[in-house]
């Protein structure tokens, strides 16, 4: 990858028209939406993002994003670190009727005022890539184990102290 910045805004009507390729790094720390769902921010995010037109004369944007986040694994509670890829395909449009009208095959970037803020694009696209639930592939499993026995024989002795409601109508019915 390259070590240049990327822009934090742009014209992606202007770099569709030019062919523009960018790629670059961004550390996740810049990313708030994004660091509410991890354990920890460190780490960069490896962006290429190629603006271009497709045969229909459509402004497109192809893009590949990959980095390695640490998330919490919903087994044991742990950091667990997950590597997040996305591509997508992106058709460029300035509004909702032109978003209606896209082939299928492409997903719509709404763009406002012809600015685009590249940092919300790739964390948006980011956010969509991350698993649903993260574990580990082994966690440690006597916890869960053990878990399970204290969990069992606590009901069991529930079970126990409770009376029986229908205890007193056994009674009744043989007094007679």
């Amino acid at each position: 990858m390259s070590d240049h910045t990327l822009p934090k805004t742009l014209d992606p009507f202007k770099y569709a028209d030019q062919n523009r390729i960018l790629e670059g790094e961004v550390a996740l720390h810049l990313m708030p939406r994004l660091a509410e769902m991890l354990v920890d921010t460190n780490g960069r995010v490896e962006v290429k993002l190629e603006f271009d037109r497709d045969p229909q004369r459509l402004r497109i944007l192809t893009g590949a994003l990959s980095s390695t986040v640490n998330l919490m694994c919903q087994r044991c509670l742990h950091p667990v670190a997950q590597e997040i890829e996305s591509k997508f395909l992106l058709g460029i449009v300035y509004n909702d009727e032109q978003a209606q009208n896209l082939p299928r095959v492409y997903e719509p970037l709404l763009v406002e005022d012809e600015k685009l803020v590249l940092l919300d694009m790739i964390e948006e696209e980011l956010i969509l890539s991350l698993p649903m639930f993260a574990y580990h592939t082994s966690c440690d499993m006597e916890d869960y184990d053990k878990a399970d026995e204290t969990e069992a024989a606590l009901e069991e002795l529930e079970e126990e102290k409770k009376p029986n409601p229908f205890e007193v109508l056994s009674g009744l019915k043989f007094k007679k």
